[in-house]
């Protein structure tokens, strides 16, 4: 008997460490469980007749402490019925209890994700580093297109998920840092864009993105970088750093401007082409298959299968709209668009 008894005391002590491991709320929702299924074992064996199994009696026992109870069961004997009073009192003063502090932890919980304090686990999602005008026209755009992709913003400036109707899992603090990164979960990223803040000088601005860029690599080397720098100085830098894309964002911009002098309306024709073309319709592609071979004859094979080309990259250089006698090499990529 005394090693029974032993026995079920060290089992007892191992389920209350085990579930001592799980979130209070949880805790909380098994000692009520326990309770409930004590009531109703409880009022099967005082009440046998009333409550011929144990599940009648934990029913009711669910029913009394949640609401006043049906009236189609209730004990006859004065031992049920004080068995009764008492976890009338108690009961539902306890379910009342529990169901507050449910309601209480789902607030916080919301609230804690609205303001960034919650870590993002799922995988191949896009992080966006740097809330701006920039990254809240690339975050509608990927959304538009593609609304299957999960985003999550970092930004250390924002109190709130400016985006939490959307859908966008915000994580705030600083981006230089591994642990704003990892509750970012970097490690199972699918793309990092890194946005300048353009409210510093330029070289803060790019020793920042470098900084955070490094970072990045640090925890996951293998993840694909698209950072955008000021300076044309810091290119080689972000290069180093293990950038995989650099957008040069004050050259593409001047580049603009300088057709518009020269061809006055030509930025808006610009944007109308990129904002007309979806994902992967602009693209390169190998041209390994279509070695010495002209670009005239090239473009014409490719038409037929709805395929405009309008460049080739040769190296770090890109050709656009090269002669037709210009000659393909195996190393060259096409530069396309697919209708």
């Amino acid at each position: 008997m005394e090693i029974e008894k032993g026995a079920f005391s060290l089992r007892l002590r191992n389920l209350v460490y085990y579930i001592s491991r799980y979130p209070p709320i949880l805790q909380l929702g098994v000692l009520t469980a326990l309770i409930l299924i004590s009531m109703g074992f409880i009022m099967h064996l005082v009440e046998p007749d009333m409550f011929p199994t144990v599940f009648d009696g934990v029913w009711f026992a669910i029913v009394t402490a949640s609401t006043i109870g049906y009236g189609d069961a209730s004990p006859e004997s004065v031992k049920g019925k004080a068995i009764a009073i008492v976890f009338i009192m108690f009961g539902a003063g306890f379910m009342t209890f529990y169901m507050a502090k449910l309601a209480s932890t789902f607030v916080v919980k919301q609230g804690s994700i609205g303001r960034g304090e919650r870590g993002y686990t799922r995988s191949n999602h896009v992080v966006i580093i740097g809330w701006n005008s920039r990254s809240r026209y690339t975050i509608s755009d990927l959304l538009a297109n593609q609304p299957e992709r999960s985003i999550v913003l970092v930004d250390q400036s924002l109190t709130e998920n400016p985006l939490q109707k959307e859908g966008i899992h915000f994580v705030k603090g600083n981006p230089g840092e591994d642990r704003t990164l990892k509750n970012a979960n970097v490690e199972e990223a699918h793309t990092v864009l890194i946005t300048a803040d353009q409210y510093k000088s330029e070289l803060e601005v790019d020793m920042q993105t470098i900084l955070t860029l490094l970072t990045v690599k640090g925890i996951n080397p293998t993840v694909y970088t698209i950072v955008e720098i000021l300076s044309p100085e810091q290119i080689v830098n972000a290069e180093r750093a293990g950038a995989d894309e650099i957008i040069e964002s004050a050259h593409l911009l001047s580049t603009v401007m300088t057709n518009s002098v020269f061809s006055h309306g030509i930025s808006t024709t610009l944007l109308e082409i990129l904002t007309h073309l979806k994902p992967n319709q602009i693209d390169f592609m190998s041209a390994e298959a279509f070695s010495d071979d002209s670009f005239c004859d090239v473009a014409q094979r490719l038409n037929e299968k709805d395929i405009l080309m309008i460049g080739v990259k040769r190296g770090e250089e890109l050709v656009m709209n090269p002669s037709p006698s210009f000659i393909i090499q195996p190393d060259d990529y096409l530069l396309v668009i697919h209708t």
